[in-house]
C-alpha cells in the first residue's frame, strides 16, 4: 500500500482537474494529503500541495473551508478567515519548502514559477492586515516576480551540479549532463571562421535538444511567464520577444497547452498591432495545428477576436452572439471559471455600450465589479472601473466618470499596469475635455504625459484614440489657430485614419475624417475637404449597414 495509494489519489485528482471537475478534484487531492501524512510520504505530499495550489489559482473554488481545512493542519486554525488567494499562497510556500528540503529540483522550479505568477496577480498583504501597525503599502513588486522567474529558470544549472544518483527522464539525459559541463567555446563567432559550429547560440540550441523533456518544459514555461508579466506591465515588444524565444527554442519540446498559449499570445499581438487580417490568417493556422475543443485557448481567442471585430464594424448582433457563446463555455458552479465569466461580462457591457444602452451597460459593469470584489480579482477591477468611466463619458456624464477613471489609475499604480494606466489617463483627459473647452489645456497635459507609453507600447486602437483626442484638444482651445498650425492637427488625424483602416473601426475612423474635413474647410482646401467627407460618408454607411463576415471565419 505504501507509496502507491496516495500517488494514485494524486493522479486521480489531477485527472478530475484536467477534465473540468474542480470540486471533485479538490476532494481527491485533500484525501491524498491525508494519506501522504499518515504514511509519511513527504515527496507525494509536496507534489499534492503544488497540485492543490495550481487548482485553486487556475480554476478557483467559492468555498474551500469544509474541504481544505479538514485535512491539512497548516490552514485548519485559520481556514474560516483566509481567502482562496491566501490559502494558495500558504500551499505554495509549504510545497516549496518541502520540495527544497527533499531536493526535488523540478518541483522547486515549478513552484518558483507558480510563486512568480501569484505575486504578479496579487498584492501581498499580511494575513491580519488591520490595526495601527498594519502596512499601508499595497502594491505588487515586479522585482519579486523577476526574482522568482529567474530562480525557476536556474533549473539547468541545478541539474548540472547534482550528483549522478539523481533520476532524470529521457534517454539522452546522461549525455546531456556530461555535455553540459564541457566548455562551449568562444562566446562569439570565431575570428577564424564564421561557421555555424563556432556559434555559442547554436551550441546552446544543440545542447537544448538533449535536455530532459520535463526540464525543457519548465524552462520554456518561464519564458511564457515572462511574456505574461510584460503584457501586464505594458511592454508589448518585450512580451513578444519572450514569446518568440519560447516558440523558437522550446516549441518542439513543449506541452500542447504551453504551445497553444504561445500561439495565442502571438495572434493577440497581431490583432492589436497589425490588424484583423493577419490575426485571422494566423488563427486559421493555429486551428489546424491544435484540436479545438470546448474551453480551448484557441476557441476562446477566436470568440474574442470575432467579438472585437464585430464591434468595430458595427455588427452588434454578431457581437452579442459571440458574448453569449463565450459566457456559455463557463461552468455554472459558483466560483469556478471566474476569469472566463468576467471576460464574458466585460464584453457584454461593451456591446451594450456600443448599442448606446448606457444604463444597462452600467448595471452589468456594477454587478461585475461586485463579483470581482467578492473573489478578490484586483487586476480585473481596474478594467471594470475604466469601463464604467467610458460608459459615463459616452453618456455625457463626465462628472460621474471622473471618480471611476481616477480609481482605475490607482489600481493600475498598485499593480504596475503601465499600459492600462496610460489608457485610463487618456480616458481621464477625455472626461476633463467633456467638462468644457476651458479644460482643453489640462486635458492636453494629461495626454502628453501618457503619450510615451501609448505611442511606444499601445496598439492600433489606443494610438488612434490618442491622436484623435490630441487634435480635438487643439481644435477646442480658443487660442489655437488652425491657419497657422494646421500641420500639427492634420498629421495626427492622418496617422489615426491610417491605423484605423487595419481595424475596420468605422466609428472612430469617421470621427477622424470628420475633424479632417472640418480643418480643410477652415483652410479653404475644398478638394481635400470633399475627399475627407466622402470617406466619412463611406464609414458611416458601413457602420449603419454592417456586412456579414466571411463564413470560413465565423
Amino acid at each position: 500500500m505504501y507509496g502507491r495509494y496516495e500517488i494514485a489519489l494524486l493522479c486521480l485528482g489531477m485527472m478530475h482537474f484536467r477534465f473540468g471537475h474542480p470540486n471533485l478534484a479538490l476532494e481527491v487531492l485533500t484525501e491524498a494529503v491525508r494519506v501522504s501524512q499518515q504514511l509519511s510520504n513527504d515527496t507525494c505530499l509536496a507534489y499534492t500541495l503544488a497540485a492543490m495550489s495550481n487548482l485553486l489559482s487556475e480554476i478557483g473554488i467559492a468555498s474551500t473551508t469544509s474541504v481544505l481545512g479538514s485535512s491539512y493542519s497548516l490552514v485548519t486554525s485559520t481556514a474560516s478567515s483566509l481567502s482562496v488567494q491566501q490559502r494558495v499562497y500558504i500551499l505554495l510556500k509549504e510545497s516549496l519548502r518541502r520540495a527544497d528540503s527533499l531536493k526535488l529540483r523540478r518541483l522547486v522550479a515549478s513552484n518558483h514559477l507558480a510563486m512568480a505568477k501569484f505575486e504578479l496577480m496579487h498584492v501581498q498583504r499580511p494575513l491580519l492586515s488591520f490595526g495601527p501597525k498594519a502596512s499601508m503599502r499595497h502594491k505588487t513588486c515586479p522585482v519579486s516576480v523577476c526574482k522568482e522567474i529567474r530562480l525557476g529558470a536556474h533549473l539547468i544549472s541545478d541539474f548540472s551540479s547534482e550528483s549522478s544518483t539523481m533520476t532524470v527522464d529521457g534517454s539522452l539525459s546522461s549525455v546531456w549532463l556530461k555535455d553540459l559541463q564541457k566548455p562551449w567555446g568562444q562566446p562569439v563567432f570565431s575570428q577564424e571562421s564564421g561557421s555555424r559550429k563556432n556559434s555559442t547560440f547554436f551550441q546552446f540550441c544543440d545542447h537544448l535538444v538533449s535536455i530532459p523533456g520535463s526540464v525543457s518544459q519548465l524552462i520554456g514555461a518561464s519564458y511564457l511567464l515572462r511574456a505574461t508579466s510584460w503584457e501586464l506591465y505594458g511592454s508589448a515588444p518585450t512580451a513578444r520577444m519572450n514569446t518568440l524565444v519560447y516558440a523558437t527554442l522550446f516549441g518542439d519540446s513543449s506541452s500542447s497547452a504551453d504551445a497553444e498559449l504561445a500561439y495565442l499570445k502571438l495572434i493577440q499581438h497581431l490583432a492589436l498591432y497589425k490588424g484583423y487580417k493577419d490575426a485571422f490568417a494566423a488563427l486559421k493556422i493555429a486551428e489546424e495545428k491544435f484540436v479545438t475543443v470546448s474551453k480551448s485557448k484557441i476557441l476562446l481567442l477566436k470568440l474574442q477576436l470575432l467579438h472585437e471585430h464585430a464591434l468595430h464594424r458595427g455588427n452588434l448582433k454578431l457581437a452579442q452572439r459571440m458574448c453569449n457563446e463565450l459566457g456559455g463555455l463557463a461552468s455554472t458552479a459558483m466560483g469556478v471559471d471566474m476569469e472566463l465569466k468576467v471576460e464574458a461580462s466585460l464584453r457584454e457591457a461593451r456591446t451594450l455600450l456600443a448599442a448606446k444602452q448606457y444604463s444597462q451597460a452600467a448595471n452589468v459593469a456594477h454587478s461585475l465589479f461586485c463579483t470581482c470584489h467578492k473573489y478578490n480579482m484586483q487586476i480585473e477591477k481596474a478594467s471594470v472601473l475604466l469601463l464604467l468611466a467610458e460608459i459615463h463619458k459616452k453618456s455625457g456624464n463626465a462628472v460621474l466618470g471622473l471618480p471611476y477613471a481616477l480609481a482605475s489609475i490607482s489600481f493600475c499604480q498598485s499593480f504596475n499596469l503601465d499600459l492600462l494606466k496610460a489608457s485610463a489617463t487618456l480616458t481621464l483627459a477625455e472626461l476633463w475635455l467633456g467638462l468644457g473647452s476651458n479644460h482643453s489645456k489640462r486635458a492636453l497635459d494629461l495626454l502628453h504625459g501618457a503619450f510615451p507609453m501609448i505611442l511606444g507600447h499601445g496598439g492600433l486602437e489606443l494610438r488612434a484614440r490618442a491622436y484623435i483626442f490630441e487634435a480635438n484638444c487643439y481644435l477646442s482651445d480658443p487660442s489655437f489657430s488652425v491657419s497657422t498650425d494646421s500641420v500639427t492637427v492634420l498629421d495626427s488625424l492622418r496617422q489615426a485614419s491610417d491605423e484605423l483602416q487595419a481595424l475596420e473601426y468605422h466609428e472612430l475612423a469617421a470621427q477622424a475624417l470628420y475633424l479632417m474635413a472640418m480643418v480643410y474647410d477652415k483652410l479653404g482646401q475644398i478638394e481635400e475637404r470633399e475627399e475627407a467627407s466622402a470617406l466619412f460618408k463611406k464609414h458611416i454607411i458601413a457602420l449603419e449597414n454592417p456586412q456579414e463576415m466571411e463564413p470560413n471565419i465565423v
